[in-house]
């Protein structure tokens, strides 16, 4: 590593690490110990939603829904991370919607994606027709559900290299009735989430569609439910598990990159109900997601004020000449200062001059805005997971938030239900040979290689750091430390059998033999990549 070897590099990881040590944040539940209608707008912000909106006034005990307790449902009530993200069974989570209301949510659904069940017609762009109607204005509410036009910076505005999503808009925002733990939620706003997960669900034709909740989407309608809570959460994601027979791959993905000391969302495994009117049919076995700017990030930065971006479109990819499209393609979701001027700021650092020229004055300039080793490791993590459905192959499912105590671009992950498949799991395009890379440019099953040499200049975050040689030495490091620490396949393999053991009981009959393949494929994958990670670093 010459004068930036491995003293300097070990120093900076203790720095981070005994940094984010500080914050407070939630341990990896049991792999930790295994492995060592509203406004109708997407707003999952909450500082930047319902502005111009008039106050609404705390209702009083007397006027507060039935049920109403402190714990369960207030505003000021702690996240009960126990309750809500067990690691040892599964909870129980039923849906109820009036069934004029699930008949317009499926209308705004096929309004978006076309007819249930028709074969797919790829990815959208806001004014294309079929997209989803008209642009500039917002349709009338039909049955309860609001829909609202594509804004700048809204998921969809925007597609890049290897993305795009299947709608120009999010679907809209519909009231439900939320019930667990003998208790219920009343006005919860409900919608269905996702992009390819969500437009292949929609094509077979299946109920099994992921959902987002949040729990005062419509406070501004129905005061009693004012900052409403779900024992501490505002918002929740619940994920179908579409791909995934195994229905862990995203609370492995998530604990190994929190034991890694990553920020990482909480996740647990959940049965879901839905009443639409003639009683409750189960949907089957969900992942909740905590949800990254609701309680992700106040409990892992000692500052929570800092700005949240979500990647989705082409800006996304950083890619020289994106620079009109970084506000288009990055959601904001929350923060005191979030305009988008920092991400802005790393895509001029980037595109710099003297990444060529001068390479430690570059380092230096990108090292002041974005937080480097963070990236690396992520990079290496997501390399030995095969996670290709993000940034290297696909402009969507990161995160960056704006730490305040370093004034930083920090990486998050996010969405995970595709990592550690198999030649053949994958489905049409996404397989990936376990040893490593595929030739070609960006795609699906392509951005996973361990030397990354496939991913070109499109994706500036992984080519230009990695073709710094100071870079690329300590993403091996990260490579290493991965398959010597949070990546030890006998543990993971326990830790998927302890898994197993805890699902099963809550499967249908058919579904069993079927979960239990997926289980021994998964972790015969996990073998086999660390097989393939540890031949990689055994090469010059």
């Amino acid at each position: 590593m010459g004068n930036e070897g491995i003293d300097r590099w070990l120093a900076v990881r203790v720095r981070r690490r005994h940094a984010l040590a500080l914050a407070g944040g939630i341990g990896a539940s049991a792999l930790l110990a295994a492995c060592g209608g509203g406004t109708g707008v997407e707003r999952d912000a909450s500082t930047n939603d319902r502005e111009g909106a008039e106050p609404v006034s705390t209702p009083d005990a007397s006027s507060r829904p039935a049920g109403w307790t402190a714990a369960s449902h207030a505003p000021d009530a702690a996240p009960d991370f126990a309750l809500v993200f067990p690691a040892d069974r599964v909870n129980r989570m039923e849906i109820v919607v009036a069934p004029a209301t699930w008949a317009a949510m499926l209308d705004n659904l096929t309004s978006l994606l076309g007819a249930r069940g028709a074969p797919g017609r790829g990815p959208q762009q806001p004014g294309q027709a079929g997209a989803g109607g008209p642009q500039g204005g917002g349709q009338q509410p039909q049955g309860g559900v609001q829909q609202q036009p594509v804004r700048p910076g809204q998921p969809g505005a925007g597609r890049g290299p290897g993305g795009g999503d299947f709608t120009p808009e999010n679907p809209a925002w519909a009231k439900a009735t939320i019930r667990f733990n003998g208790k219920e939620w009343t006005n919860v706003g409900l919608r269905f989430k996702g992009n390819s997960s969500l437009n292949s669900a929609w094509r077979g034709g299946t109920d099994k569609l992921p959902f987002k909740l949040d729990f005062d989407e419509f406070e501004d309608e129905h005061p009693e439910v004012k900052d409403q809570r779900f024992y501490g959460f505002r918002q929740l994601s619940l994920s179908s598990n579409f791909g995934d027979e195994t229905g862990i791959r995203e609370t492995v993905a998530y604990d190994i990159f929190e034991h890694a000391g990553l920020v990482a969302a909480n996740t647990a495994p959940y049965e879901v109900l839905l009443d639409r009117g003639e009683g409750p049919v189960r949907l089957g076995l969900y992942t909740l997601i905590e949800v990254i700017d609701d309680t992700v990030i106040e409990r892992s930065f000692k500052d929570a004020t800092g700005a949240i971006y979500e990647g989705d479109g082409r800006g996304a990819s950083f890619a020289l000449g994106t620079l009109p499209q970084i506000e288009s393609s990055f959601q904001v979701e929350g923060g005191e200062e979030a305009n988008w001027a920092d991400l802005k700021n790393l895509y001029n650092v980037l595109h710099a001059a003297n990444r060529v020229t001068d390479g430690a004055a570059w380092r230096k300039q990108l090292e002041a805005v974005f937080d480097v080793e963070t990236f690396l490791e992520w990079l290496a993590i997501s390399a030995t997971l095969q996670h290709w459905d993000t940034y290297g192959a696909m402009t969507h499912n990161y995160y960056l938030y704006n730490n305040p105590a370093t004034n930083r671009l920090t990486w998050i992950s996010w969405d995970h239900n595709e990592v550690l498949k198999r030649p053949g799991e994958a489905g049409p395009g996404r397989g990936v040979p376990v040893g490593g890379a595929q030739p070609g440019g960006a795609g699906p099953g392509r951005n996973v290689s361990l030397d990354r040499k496939e991913v070109g200049a499109e994706w500036p975050l992984i080519r230009f750091l990695l073709d710094q040689p100071t870079y690329y030495d300590r993403y091996r490091n990260y490579l290493k430390e991965t398959v010597n620490g949070v990546f030890n396949p006998d543990k993971l393999v326990a830790r998927y059998t302890q898994l197993a053991g805890v699902i099963t009981p809550h499967l249908a009959a058919g579904e069993v033999a079927a979960f239990q393949a997926a289980i021994e494929s998964l972790k015969q994958a996990t073998r086999e990549r660390h097989q393939a990670v540890t031949a990689f670093l055994a090469t010059a």
